[in-house]
């Protein structure tokens, strides 16, 4: 299991906090030492869900990344204050955004908002209960109604070597365009048999089919749509 974003934002938010303060200790300073008390002093959260080794390990990492936060100026308490302060300010900043977006039906601005939330000050709020709200307003996506006409997808794609297979893992074979997970391949005499062997990437040739059901792709059959 890998550290999300936000879990490594938290770190480094941390590590600006107080890796100054700890490195140079008139108590005995150093790496080691800022390593070990910020991991155990104050990301207990994220060493409890990962063990010690992968937190430790995670703050080494961003000290090694980042030599300049150990030898900053010390950073006294009122900064600290102001600092979470102005983090909090943005996420909040972001969230009522996200709200605004969310009361005009428009889910995918404000899940990004909340993203953007989560960023500026991780601890700030429980950013999932935002996202869960965005998802019970947001209607299903339907999918394409095929009634009437003669299109299929194909359960399986041709070729053994090399052998894709569904899903599609990109679209051109020079533009290697990415394709959303997903989106399947129409069944058809195309001139690709694959579309990760496609040339016929333009816009322009996509075409409307299925009684103008259906975007596909003329060099391969991949469903747009």
């Amino acid at each position: 299991m890998r550290l999300t974003r936000p879990e490594l934002v938290m770190i480094a938010h941390v590590c600006d906090d107080w890796a100054p303060n700890y490195y140079s200790s008139p108590m005995g300073g150093g790496k080691n030492e800022a390593v070990r008390h910020i991991a155990d002093g104050h990301l207990q959260t994220l060493t409890d869900k990962y063990g010690r080794p992968t937190i430790w390990n995670a703050v080494a990492a961003h000290l090694d990344a980042n030599p300049d936060t150990l030898t900053a100026p010390r950073v006294t308490f009122a900064e600290r204050i102001n600092r979470e302060a102005a983090r909090i300010t943005r996420a909040d900043a972001y969230l009522r955004a996200a709200f605004h977006h969310h009361q005009a039906a428009e889910p995918y601005e404000a899940l990004a908002l909340i993203d953007r939330a989560e960023l500026a000050a991780p601890t700030f709020k429980d950013f999932t209960q935002y996202r869960r709200a965005v998802h019970m307003k947001r209607p299903p996506a339907a999918p394409t109604d095929l009634t009437g006409t003669a299109l299929r997808h194909r359960a399986t794609l041709p070729l053994i070597d090399p052998h894709p297979g569904p899903p599609v893992r990109f679209h051109g074979s020079q533009t290697r365009g990415s394709v959303y997970p997903g989106h399947l391949v129409i069944q058809g005499n195309w001139p690709a048999a694959i579309p990760e062997h496609c040339a016929a990437t333009d816009d322009e040739l996509m075409q409307w089919v299925g009684e103008g059901t259906v975007l596909v792709c003329t060099g391969c059959g991949l469903d747009w749509t």
